[in-house]
């Protein structure tokens, strides 16, 4: 059995419950006080967070301008801006390519893990672009560096172009994988062509992670925002696991339903189901988001957050009595509107927060890659 509430519809009628209330209250609070993970996961500490690992290009093409800035300038930024991010003992580390050496030999450890933010910060800036882009040797470079390390790290390549020492990276990385290290490499592309972002998306791919394609300073700047967010979600208790698939989140969409109300209008079902035992009290709520919306303006948000608040224009929730099972939200739209779904589950045993984060699903679309299995249309 679940309580519903709907606490911001889009034609604001509102029908509220005391839980409603506390929730709409702590919703408020969310949106104006970041949150770390260590807040929201009592259980997780600094040292479990995979180690960075940054493959940066620092070839001759990287002095070109992309908008205003000089590649390496924009990457520089980014980069450091991750970095000043991340907590104070997360362990960085620095490999660069080019950086004032010519041929296809250039690829060095400038950086070994460390949590001294200043030395990393130092060598970043000492960057200088020249010479060619040999991914694979940098990928062969890492996993030299990485052989025998234990805890789990994330490669996060940026590049301005594809290899061009006819080496194969693809290659090198699945060398890596075979000698059992435990790593995901995340591809950041700054102005790649069409056909050089379909490459570093497949190899994105074999890495197990995600590619990122930048076009200017916006670009890279939400680049690195999702890639902080994925570090938060990662982080989460593999308690989390339902059955025998393990997942990053205790709450999940399973598919989403369209049925015809009349010509003008279409009525939608978003199916989820969720698992998270040690919650004594809990609610789940929809950020149902509209492309021409302007409903919430922006604030400061915490990692665990939907995305883009500013265009969420529906809210609903319901508080389930049992720790796991599924459930179904419903609503109506305009044929034609673009909107997408994203859900949170809350601990409301004690001071409401976030303990988990859907994948956002476009509705009335497939559902967006690596999202899940499930979809189903009528």
């Amino acid at each position: 059995m679940m309580r519903k509430i709907q606490i911001f519809p889009l034609r604001h009628s509102y029908r509220f419950s005391w839980t409603g209330i506390f929730l709409f209250v702590a919703y408020s609070y969310a949106l104006t006080a970041p949150m770390l993970a260590s807040d929201l996961f009592p259980g997780t500490t600094d040292s479990e967070e995979s180690a960075k690992l940054f493959v940066l290009d620092a070839s001759g093409s990287m002095n070109e301008y992309l908008g205003i800035y000089q590649k390496i300038h924009l990457a520089k930024k980014h980069v450091k801006h991750y970095v000043d991010s991340l907590s104070e003992r997360a362990a960085v580390g620095l490999i660069a390519y080019g950086n004032r050496l010519p041929g296809c030999q250039s690829s060095r450890l400038y950086q070994p893990f460390e949590d001294d933010k200043s030395k990393f910060r130092n060598k970043l800036y000492g960057l200088t672009p020249s010479g060619a882009t040999p991914l694979a040797e940098s990928i062969r470079v890492a996993g030299t560096y990485l052989a025998g390390k234990k805890r789990p790290v994330e490669l996060i390549l940026v590049t301005d172009g594809i290899e061009s020492c006819y080496g194969d990276p693809e290659k090198e990385l699945k060398i890596l994988q075979s000698k059992g290290i435990d790593f995901r490499m995340n591809i950041i592309g700054l102005g790649l062509k069409p056909e050089e972002r379909a490459a570093m998306q497949s190899l994105a791919k074999v890495g197990k992670g995600s590619y990122f394609n930048v076009d200017g300073d916006g670009d890279f700047q939400s680049a690195v925002e999702k890639l902080l967010h994925k570090e938060t979600i990662s982080n989460m208790p593999a308690t989390y696991a339902s059955g025998s698939t393990r997942t990053s989140s205790p709450i999940r969409i399973l598919n989403w339903e369209r049925t015809k109300v009349d010509e003008n209008k279409n009525a939608y079902t978003v199916a989820f189901e969720f698992d998270h035992p040690g919650l004594k009290d809990r609610c789940i709520t929809m950020n149902l988001k509209s492309t021409a919306s302007d409903s919430l303006k922006p604030a400061q948000l915490g990692k665990l957050r939907p995305e883009n608040p500013e265009k969420v224009s529906k809210l609903e929730t319901v508080c389930p009595n049992q720790s796991t099972g599924r459930g179904k939200f419903s609503f109506e739209a305009r044929n034609g509107s673009a909107a997408s779904a994203v859900l949170e589950l809350w601990d409301m045993s004690g001071i409401p927060q976030v303990v988990g984060i859907s994948q956002e699903v476009q509705i009335g679309k497939d559902f967006t890659e690596g999202s899940g299995p499930d979809h189903s249309e009528k």
